[in-house]
């Protein structure tokens, strides 16, 4: 959804099994179905999710619909899972894409290579080393659509955690060194740069609706501390340190 776009769910569907944090699948007044993640997710999470999803978009990776959907306290009544894991109020939300399964090892080099550099490059500026995969499995958090074979980015609450172990990051990395025949070069760096350049100068105007029971559960100060490492983490593209690691 738009930022700053209101919506409500109307019915909670069920719970989801696949993924970590197993949202809840709701039905809302638009008429759309959405994934939402509530109380299972610490309000930092929470904000993780929001911000790095629209930092995804704004980067021009493809990601769905996004923002936040109103529980009502009348939906989890005889719920007793939704009661104590979604909870009450705003929630953060992601369109569900019906046709779509996680992304399999097997088909990881038939994404278009310039969307496995973006993704790559994206994950390390942002903090999120948790888009793993390998010959053995992993948990990707990538869905590829059945009737276009589009990729689609989901889970973003692990990002922003740093500092990373770079060895670690590009060595588990769905589209590290060992599971790819590019490499980086001067082009990829300028566009890149400039794309981080642009997005990171909006970072505050996408921080500008978090609702306000997220950011009074982690406390003002918490969110101020919280808004500027992040801030100041993305501005890290100017470094050349920061591009030494991406090859």
């Amino acid at each position: 959804m738009a930022k700053g776009n209101y919506i409500e769910a109307v019915e909670i569907i069920r719970r989801l099994e696949g993924g970590m944090t197993r949202p809840f699948l709701c039905r809302a007044s638009n008429g759309k179905h959405y994934v939402a993640k509530g109380l299972e997710l610490p309000p930092a999470e929470r904000i993780a999710e929001l911000l790095c999803a629209r930092l995804a978009s704004d980067f021009g990776l493809p990601i769905p619909e996004h923002g936040y959907i109103y529980i009502d306290p009348g939906l989890l009544r005889y719920d007793k899972e939704a009661r104590s894991d979604l909870g009450p109020g705003d929630s953060f939300a992601l369109a569900y894409v019906a046709d779509a399964a996680d992304l399999l090892y097997s088909q990881a080099l038939q994404v278009p290579v310039d969307l496995q550099k973006a993704v790559f490059t994206f994950d390390y500026w942002v903090g999120n080393g948790d888009r793993q995969l390998g010959p053995f499995g992993g948990r990707p958090n990538l869905l590829m659509c059945g009737t276009d074979n589009q990729l689609q980015l989901i889970d973003h609450n692990q990002a922003f955690q740093w500092p990373q172990d770079v060895q670690d990051f590009a060595q588990s990395h769905v589209f590290g060194p060992s599971n790819r025949l590019w490499r980086m070069d001067m082009v990829d760096k300028v566009e890149y740069s400039q794309r981080m350049h642009d997005t990171a100068k909006r970072f505050r105007d996408l921080c500008s609706d978090i609702p306000d029971e997220w950011c009074e559960s982690i406390g003002k100060q918490g969110l101020d501390i919280l808004l500027e490492e992040i801030e100041s983490n993305l501005m890290r593209c100017n470094s050349d340190e920061f591009w030494s690691v991406l090859q």
